[in-house]
């Protein structure tokens, strides 16, 4: 039997945090909902807590998909009318997903939900939605800000994928992930896609979700400075509308310069940075392909 919503977590090794994430669930005031836990190949203990959540359905990969292709596998098994993606690394209020649904409710023109999340034991905002800059760059909402703020609800440009939810009907019209993001900025493609196909994102700040922030991959980890810089690009290139390139084009001049600045000279990563670059040149074709198709 279906169900309204499908939440999809993709975990990887994420065994001190998995226990604390499908508990919360159990406490929803919304009990409409089906959880698909994909695995991506853990060699942790991941699998053996997983399994002792009985109502969740476990997908076990053989290899690691990264985030946009196990949420791609977790789509192929989802039934719900709308579909929502979770970390492992997160807590969800009790009245998160109900919070949720109704504003999807109240509004046919919205095809996103952005929950607000919190840095866990911080009480400083993660994300009150996403932005993304006339340069292209993708950006988390109020991050760093007590999270007493941003009470109220709006309209913004795309919701963090650590807890969106998402109209299916959204889904059949623009596709879901870019697998060739695999992971990082793979939520600002998808924003920006909707956007541009003229869905709507909302800001719902009575969905709370307490979220323990990179603690999977890193702040500054080879893996994530990786795919910051290069998925940026293929962000940039694949969505941006030309006009907006050539009239922000000396901004992206100077964040470009201030990302060497960043990257390489503060903190040293100049191997990942370099092939991040080349491995975006080497990718351009397919992106202007992509590019025709958005």
């Amino acid at each position: 039997m279906s169900k309204r919503t499908s939440i999809i977590i993709v975990n990887y090794n994420g065994s001190k945090v998995i226990s604390q994430c499908l508990e919360a669930l159990t406490k929803q005031t919304d009990i409409n909902f089906e959880v698909i836990v994909v695995d991506n190949a853990s060699t942790d203990d991941s699998l053996a807590k997983i399994k002792s959540f009985p109502w969740v359905q476990l997908i076990n990969l053989e290899s690691n998909l990264g985030f946009t292709g196990g949420n791609i596998q977790g789509l192929m098994h989802a039934t719900g009318e709308y579909i929502c993606l979770l970390n492992p690394d997160t807590e969800v209020n009790p009245n998160w997903l109900e919070n949720l649904c109704e504003a999807m409710q109240r509004h046919a023109e919205v095809g996103i939900c952005a929950s607000k999340l919190v840095v866990y034991d911080s009480g400083m905002i993660d994300s009150a939605g996403d932005g993304c800059t006339t340069t292209g760059k993708g950006y988390k909402r109020g991050e760093g800000l007590d999270s007493n703020q941003f009470k109220e609800e709006e309209f913004v440009f795309g919701a963090c994928g650590g807890a969106m939810l998402i109209r299916r009907s959204l889904i059949d019209v623009i596709g879901f992930l870019d697998n060739d993001f695999f992971l990082i900025h793979e939520d600002t493609d998808f924003n920006f896609r909707a956007q541009l196909a003229g869905w709507k994102c909302l800001f719902v700040p009575d969905a709370i979700v307490l979220h323990k922030v990179r603690s999977s991959i890193g702040h500054m980890s080879d893996m994530a400075v990786y795919y910051s810089v290069r998925n940026a690009r293929y962000v940039l290139l694949k969505n941006m509308p030309k006009k907006i390139i050539v009239k922000y084009f000396f901004w992206y001049l100077v964040q470009e310069i201030g990302s060497i600045l960043y990257f390489v000279f503060k903190h040293k990563k100049i191997i990942p940075y370099l092939r991040a670059n080349w491995d975006f040149l080497k990718k351009i074709p397919d992106l202007l392909s992509k590019r025709r198709e958005v």
